[in-house]
């Protein structure tokens, strides 16, 4: 459920040749863009590979497929050890570093809160939940009550109506597998984008980086707010403003806050985070986002993560970038 930033391989006709794929995943859209592609691939085969790995991805980790491996690690109600897939344990792994790292500001088991804000797949209508609803479901989260363990993989709850989600990490995560997949392929020049999550290789067809554009945070509108330039990374753009609901005036924005139950109320409008994986780099963005516009840039530039943050204010937008992010900017 992140904001979407837009690919663009530049103006005018290629140069070299360019196969491009896009189609429905994750309740939102992929677009698969290959420059220079190797002679034996053609558009069919990138599309079949394209949709077995996020099939693939979908069948483990979503929460809106009752058939799924984490559905089912959510539905079983013990606290014994459930053995799951290395790749499931890993998504998981990632969360747990991202939930430390910022403090509980990310945290995977924020599930029963996301649903109780009619923002999961027990979806209800835009309405505010009441105080001890939001109590109740408090009780079920903490990224503390989890424990994992490597050989053999498996996940234990520390209660038994513990309920993960890892959509703020999925879009990620497709990226990053469809990568490996066009890699074992032989591809070197790519840009895979699940919505706000995107990972890049080599060149466009124009033989530049890859120009990537953030969106400006507006409900209601799409406009680029600035052009970035990457060759070789991953990045993922999370904000408030385009998944919401309104309630006696005011915007209630899909990000919950593990801490207080609630919907984020600050002036962040949206976070965009470039890491070497697709997957880190969406839940950073995620866990950014969720600590405000203090917060988040302080932890950012404590950490050394290129970061662009876009703040809302009366007369507009302000931009706080890290100085590691300022070498993706162009001029």
């Amino acid at each position: 459920m992140l904001v979407a930033a837009l690919g663009l391989a530049g103006c005018g006709d290629p140069l070299d040749p360019l196969l491009e794929v896009t189609g429905p995943t994750m309740g939102t859209f992929y677009s698969v863009k290959v420059a220079r592609p190797p002679a034996e691939l053609r558009t069919e085969t990138l599309r079949e590979t394209v949709t077995a790995v996020l099939d693939q991805v979908i069948a483990e980790i979503s929460t809106y497929d009752p058939t799924s491996e984490l559905s089912r690690l959510n539905a079983d109600p013990t606290t014994d050890w459930v053995p799951v897939s290395a790749e499931l344990l890993d998504v998981v792994a990632e969360g747990q570093r991202i939930s430390e790292l910022s403090g509980g500001a990310f945290d995977i088991t924020v599930g029963p809160l996301v649903n109780l804000w009619g923002f999961g797949p027990e979806h209800r209508d835009g309405t505010v939940p009441d105080a001890a609803a939001i109590a109740a479901a408090l009780e079920r989260v903490g990224y503390d009550k989890l424990a994992l363990r490597a050989e053999p993989p498996a996940i234990r709850k520390a209660r038994g109506d513990i309920y993960i989600d890892l959509s703020a990490l999925g879009e990620g995560q497709g990226a990053a597998r469809v990568a490996s997949a066009l890699e074992a392929r032989g591809v070197t020049d790519y840009m895979v984008a699940i919505a706000g999550a995107i990972r890049v290789r080599g060149h466009n067809a124009k033989g530049a980086p890859w120009a990537i554009a953030i969106e400006e945070p507006t409900p209601g509108r799409r406009s680029v707010h600035r052009i970035i330039e990457i060759s070789d990374g991953a990045l993922s753009t999370s904000g408030d403003y385009r998944n919401f609901f309104e309630e006696g005036g005011q915007r209630y924005s899909h990000e919950i806050d593990p801490k207080t139950g609630r919907p984020i109320a600050h002036s962040l409008a949206s976070v965009t985070v470039v890491d070497a994986d697709a997957t880190r780099a969406d839940g950073l963005a995620t866990a950014l986002m969720v600590m405000g516009e203090a917060r988040g840039p302080a932890l950012a530039e404590a950490e050394q993560i290129p970061a662009y943050f876009i703040v809302r204010e009366d007369a507009g937008f302000r931009v706080v970038s890290t100085a590691a992010f300022q070498r993706y900017l162009r001029e």
